[in-house]
């Protein structure tokens, strides 16, 4: 690679700084308003420290777009040191004004310094596979066209479960109705919902549900099993499962049903500040890469 490229990204990738093997990087932290009151994530700002506000004061919590004067400030500070600057942005479909940001940015740089955006057409750990997945390719290729053709085939082949214990809180941020967040809670039911790379509508879809968690997994499982026998693909290339330390029984017991499917690359993640916001409390993500 002879290009110096640049990666910026946001914080709600599930993963910790020390699983992203790539030193020339900046994370925009998102704002999250809690009651009012906006926070970024940090050492003190934690996924656990927003559960035990939602559990014990029953706070709401929503995030909102990157800062386009802070992603401006990283562009400015960088642009003559780099040749080439890939943003990696969540899906454009669940943050229409983040990707609208990017691409203002991108078209106030243009005769400076060239900028890719990159939709990852995912949320939360799917951001971080698809991060990764452009990550091997960039410490192969420094041809623009070909980064740009090639970065899509993470993000066409990421596909993202989340096991919600409760969607209220995806209700409470915006991101379903009211009817499928109340639907969960009177049938007491745990549902599953995906994200699926390939999915042009990058809409979040019902993909299954259970009344325990165990149940849950196993469907998790077979979902997956479906979605490689689709591709076909024998060998997941990269999986990043997250949980957030609160339902260690049903983590634990996925994990171990993950290991029995052959995989080059097990991540066990890092729960961010942003991921709770919407999965809240017994939450737990798994991403994988085909």
């Amino acid at each position: 690679m002879d290009k110096k490229i640049l990666i910026i990204t946001a914080d709600n990738l599930g993963l910790s700084k020390e699983q992203i093997d790539y030193p020339d990087i900046e994370i925009l932290k998102f704002p999250v308003v809690v009651n009012d009151k906006e926070y970024r994530g940090s050492n003190e700002y934690t996924a656990q420290w927003l559960n035990e506000k939602y559990l014990k004061e029953k706070v709401v919590a929503k995030t909102t777009s990157i800062v386009k004067g802070e992603l401006i400030e990283v562009v400015e500070k960088n642009k003559d040191k780099y040749d080439l600057i890939i943003h990696v942005v969540m899906s454009s479909v669940m943050s229409a004004a983040t990707f609208v940001i990017a691409k203002n940015v991108k078209e106030m740089y243009e005769n400076t310094i060239p900028i890719i955006n990159i939709d990852s057409r995912q949320v939360l750990s799917g951001v971080g596979n698809v991060l990764l997945g452009v990550i091997d390719i960039i410490k192969k290729n420094d041809n623009i066209d070909d980064i740009i053709k090639l970065s899509q085939e993470p993000v066409q082949n990421t596909f993202n479960y989340f096991v919600m214990a409760d969607l209220n809180y995806l209700y409470r941020g915006g991101r379903i109705g009211k009817a499928k967040a109340l639907m969960g809670s009177v049938l007491r039911i745990t549902p599953i919902l995906g994200l699926m790379g390939d999915d042009k509508e990058g809409q979040i879809i019902p993909l299954g549900k259970g009344r325990t968690f165990k149940q849950v997994n196993s469907q998790i499982i077979e979902l997956i099993k479906t979605k490689m026998a689709e591709k076909p693909a024998t060998v997941i290339k990269r999986l990043n499962i997250v949980g957030f330390g609160d339902n260690k029984d049903a983590f634990s017991d996925l994990e171990e049903k993950l290991k029995t499917i052959p995989c080059d690359d097990f991540i066990i993640g890092k729960a961010d500040f942003v991921s709770a916001v919407y999965c809240g409390p017994k939450s737990y993500t798994i991403a994988i890469t085909i």
